[in-house]
Protein backbone atom coordinates (compact mmCIF):
# COMPACT_ATOMS: atom_id res chain seq x y z
CA UNK A 1 0.00 0.00 0.00
CA UNK A 2 1.87 3.21 -0.92
CA UNK A 3 2.64 5.72 2.07
CA UNK A 4 1.71 2.83 4.77
CA UNK A 5 4.81 3.69 5.99
CA UNK A 6 3.93 6.65 7.47
CA UNK A 7 1.40 5.26 9.85
CA UNK A 8 4.46 3.99 11.80
CA UNK A 9 4.78 6.66 14.61
CA UNK A 10 7.97 7.68 14.77
CA UNK A 11 9.52 11.06 15.29
CA UNK A 12 11.77 12.73 12.57
CA UNK A 13 14.85 13.51 15.12
CA UNK A 14 14.76 9.58 15.34
CA UNK A 15 14.44 8.36 11.90
CA UNK A 16 17.44 10.69 10.62
CA UNK A 17 19.43 9.30 13.46
CA UNK A 18 18.28 5.52 12.78
CA UNK A 19 19.17 6.32 8.76
CA UNK A 20 22.16 8.27 9.63
CA UNK A 21 23.58 5.25 11.31
CA UNK A 22 22.43 2.41 8.67
CA UNK A 23 24.60 4.39 6.38
CA UNK A 24 27.62 4.97 8.82
CA UNK A 25 27.73 1.48 9.09
CA UNK A 26 27.14 0.52 6.14
CA UNK A 27 29.94 2.42 4.80
CA UNK A 28 32.56 1.10 7.83
CA UNK A 29 31.58 -1.98 6.55
CA UNK A 30 32.97 -1.72 3.29
CA UNK A 31 36.01 0.15 4.66
CA UNK A 32 36.65 -2.79 6.91
CA UNK A 33 36.15 -4.88 3.83
CA UNK A 34 38.59 -2.93 1.40
CA UNK A 35 41.17 -3.44 4.24
CA UNK A 36 40.87 -6.79 4.30
CA UNK A 37 41.15 -6.85 0.29
CA UNK A 38 44.58 -4.84 0.67
CA UNK A 39 45.43 -7.45 3.17
CA UNK A 40 44.47 -10.02 0.79
CA UNK A 41 43.95 -10.10 -2.78
CA UNK A 42 40.17 -11.13 -3.79
CA UNK A 43 38.46 -10.90 -0.51
CA UNK A 44 35.76 -8.25 -1.62
CA UNK A 45 34.90 -11.45 -4.49
CA UNK A 46 34.24 -13.37 -1.41
CA UNK A 47 31.67 -11.57 0.41
CA UNK A 48 28.64 -11.76 -1.45
CA UNK A 49 28.93 -15.65 -2.82
CA UNK A 50 29.55 -16.52 1.14
CA UNK A 51 27.23 -14.16 2.43
CA UNK A 52 29.36 -12.80 4.39
CA UNK A 53 27.87 -10.54 7.30
CA UNK A 54 29.76 -7.47 9.07
CA UNK A 55 30.92 -9.98 11.62
CA UNK A 56 32.46 -12.49 9.25
CA UNK A 57 34.13 -9.55 7.79
CA UNK A 58 35.44 -8.04 11.19
CA UNK A 59 36.91 -11.33 12.13
CA UNK A 60 38.20 -11.85 8.83
CA UNK A 61 39.95 -8.44 8.90
CA UNK A 62 41.02 -9.44 12.74
CA UNK A 63 42.65 -12.62 11.67
CA UNK A 64 44.52 -10.77 8.02
CA UNK A 65 46.11 -7.97 11.15
CA UNK A 66 46.84 -10.22 13.37
CA UNK A 67 48.90 -11.82 10.39
CA UNK A 68 50.62 -8.90 9.40
CA UNK A 69 54.41 -8.99 10.46
CA UNK A 70 55.71 -5.63 10.56
CA UNK A 71 54.97 -4.45 14.10
CA UNK A 72 54.62 -0.88 13.44
CA UNK A 73 52.27 -1.62 10.38
CA UNK A 74 50.52 -3.92 12.59
CA UNK A 75 50.13 -1.23 15.12
CA UNK A 76 48.42 1.10 13.29
CA UNK A 77 46.00 -1.83 11.88
CA UNK A 78 45.05 -3.62 15.15
CA UNK A 79 42.62 -0.51 17.09
CA UNK A 80 39.83 0.26 14.02
CA UNK A 81 40.06 -3.58 13.69
CA UNK A 82 39.03 -3.67 17.54
CA UNK A 83 36.78 -0.90 17.30
CA UNK A 84 35.10 -2.15 13.86
CA UNK A 85 34.40 -5.56 15.65
CA UNK A 86 33.18 -3.86 18.90
CA UNK A 87 31.09 -1.61 16.10
CA UNK A 88 29.63 -5.12 14.55
CA UNK A 89 28.10 -6.12 18.44
CA UNK A 90 26.43 -2.44 18.84
CA UNK A 91 24.95 -2.19 15.17
CA UNK A 92 23.70 -5.90 15.73
CA UNK A 93 21.93 -3.89 19.34
CA UNK A 94 20.22 -1.16 17.33
CA UNK A 95 19.23 -2.49 14.22
CA UNK A 96 17.57 -6.02 15.91
CA UNK A 97 16.73 -3.79 18.50
CA UNK A 98 12.67 -4.40 19.46
CA UNK A 99 10.25 -2.01 18.76
CA UNK A 100 8.28 -0.60 21.68
CA UNK A 101 7.00 2.35 23.13
CA UNK A 102 8.64 4.45 26.19
CA UNK A 103 7.23 5.56 29.43
CA UNK A 104 6.46 8.76 28.10
CA UNK A 105 4.68 6.88 24.72
CA UNK A 106 8.13 7.74 22.08
CA UNK A 107 8.41 4.83 19.64
CA UNK A 108 11.93 3.73 20.15
CA UNK A 109 13.89 0.37 19.81
CA UNK A 110 15.16 -1.58 22.24
CA UNK A 111 17.71 -3.87 23.46
CA UNK A 112 17.64 -5.65 26.92
CA UNK A 113 14.75 -3.38 27.83
CA UNK A 114 16.71 -0.30 27.45
CA UNK A 115 15.91 2.03 24.88
CA UNK A 116 18.07 3.30 22.13
CA UNK A 117 17.62 7.15 22.71
CA UNK A 118 18.66 9.81 19.78
CA UNK A 119 21.83 10.63 21.47
CA UNK A 120 22.66 6.87 22.07
CA UNK A 121 22.19 6.40 18.11
CA UNK A 122 23.76 10.04 17.09
CA UNK A 123 26.80 8.38 19.55
CA UNK A 124 27.22 5.22 18.08
CA UNK A 125 26.81 6.98 14.43
CA UNK A 126 29.93 9.42 15.88
CA UNK A 127 32.07 6.19 17.00
CA UNK A 128 30.93 4.65 13.56
CA UNK A 129 32.13 7.25 11.71
CA UNK A 130 35.11 7.76 13.48
CA UNK A 131 36.20 4.08 12.41
CA UNK A 132 35.29 4.71 9.22
CA UNK A 133 38.10 7.36 9.19
CA UNK A 134 41.13 5.38 10.28
CA UNK A 135 39.82 2.23 8.29
CA UNK A 136 40.00 4.32 5.07
CA UNK A 137 43.38 5.46 5.50
CA UNK A 138 44.39 1.98 6.10
CA UNK A 139 42.93 1.50 3.09
CA UNK A 140 43.96 4.52 0.98
CA UNK A 141 47.58 4.55 2.45
CA UNK A 142 48.74 2.47 5.02
CA UNK A 143 48.11 -0.81 3.22
CA UNK A 144 49.51 0.23 -0.18
CA UNK A 145 47.52 1.71 -2.86
CA UNK A 146 45.09 0.11 -5.24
Amino acid sequence: MQNARNRIQIDEEYAHALGLAAYCFATCEWNAAWSAERLQPGYIGTIEPLRKTAGSIANDLANLVNAIGDPALKAICLPPTLEFNRLVQQRNALLYGKPGSAPNGDQRLFRNGQAWTTLAINTFSDDVAACSILLNEMVQGHLGTP
